[in-house]
């Protein structure tokens, strides 16, 4: 029968009988293996006293099977080998087989040796094992103590907290929200440079119009910002506007734009030339921590006659 679905009630007529695993199964499809809530959930100790750990009460589940521990466990260790260290590991055993059907806690050897690592877990269809702690045995040692004992519980290569594995799959949606970020960054960066030239090159003119041109580079900017399109509008809003190196001329030769944060968006300085017909002028604009550069752009300045700007050429 190529089709399945479980659990219905049984009738005379049409028993339905499940099994034990039927029923894990179910739970398998949602939750995976691990222990509860951890804390002190099933956490090893030892007293230091003999070579005995202990398990606190918690629950765990395995392969759609719940264990439960109450009143505390204890488990003996071998033991210590007269020479060599080992490793042996507290885990939590699923065994399915008909013999067994149960879990249990038990204690996994390791092998004594300069070196030791600790015992491979069993994972197969019929057993499965969780780790809850490493106890490394000293060589001699006729005694466990808190150090010895390496907790295990939250790593999820051999053990982990218990979690749902019903998750969405936003793999789409985020692709189609990063394509739609990539073209609008595109776009407000061509608006920002456009409105950057704009309020910026009646900044650098003679300082017999300095004052004019300041004022008209106000007025161009709001006219510029007022009939902007929407989304640039909010985009200029964030900015906040600084102005340093101010020469003898009384123009500012930097300007830097900075988002409500602090953190430093875009960077414009003039150079090379003379005071008040600067020839260059560099444009750093930055990511979101304000220090890393996204990008440079240099223009190159020109003037007529009268000393007057006539062009800003993107090199």
């Amino acid at each position: 029968m190529p089709e399945k679905s479980c659990f219905f009630d049984s009738t005379a007529e049409d028993p339905r009988e499940y099994t034990a695993d039927e029923f894990a199964e179910y739970f398998r499809r949602v939750l995976t293996d691990g222990i509860f809530n951890g804390g002190t959930n099933l956490q090893v100790t030892a007293d230091g006293t003999n070579m005995n750990v202990n398990i606190a009460d918690g629950y765990a589940w395995i392969q759609g099977y719940m264990y439960k521990v109450y009143g505390g466990h204890t488990l003996t260790l071998d033991t210590a080998d007269p020479t060599y260290d080992c490793i042996d590991r507290v885990v939590l055993r699923l065994d399915k087989s008909l013999e067994k059907r149960s879990i249990e806690a038990v204690v996994l050897k390791g092998t004594p040796s300069a070196t030791p690592t600790p015992p491979a877990l069993t994972r197969n269809d019929n057993v499965y094992e969780l780790s809850l702690a490493q106890v490394r045995v000293i060589a001699g040692k006729s005694f466990i103590e808190g150090f010895q004992v390496t907790d295990e519980r939250l790593d999820t290569n051999v053990c982990g907290l218990v979690n749902s594995l019903i998750q969405a799959d936003t793999t789409e949606i985020f692709n189609q929200f990063q394509a739609w970020y990539n073209s609008k960054t595109a776009e407000f960066q061509r608006e920002w440079e456009d409105w950057f030239a704009n309020v910026q090159n009646s900044g650098f003119e003679t300082p017999s119009g300095a004052q004019q041109k300041a004022n008209q580079a106000e007025a161009n900017a709001k006219a510029y910002t007022d009939s902007a399109p929407e989304p640039m509008q909010r985009n200029l809003s964030i900015f906040n506007v600084y102005k340093s190196g101010k020469d003898s001329n009384g123009i500012f030769t930097i300007v830097e734009y900075k988002r409500a944060d602090g953190t430093l968006f875009a960077r414009s300085e003039l150079s090379s030339g003379t005071s008040p017909q600067y020839t260059t002028r560099t444009i750093t604009y930055y990511d979101t921590d304000g220090t890393t550069v996204l990008k440079t752009d240099t223009f190159i300045l020109t003037y007529d006659a009268d000393g007057e700007l006539i062009s800003e050429v993107k090199q």
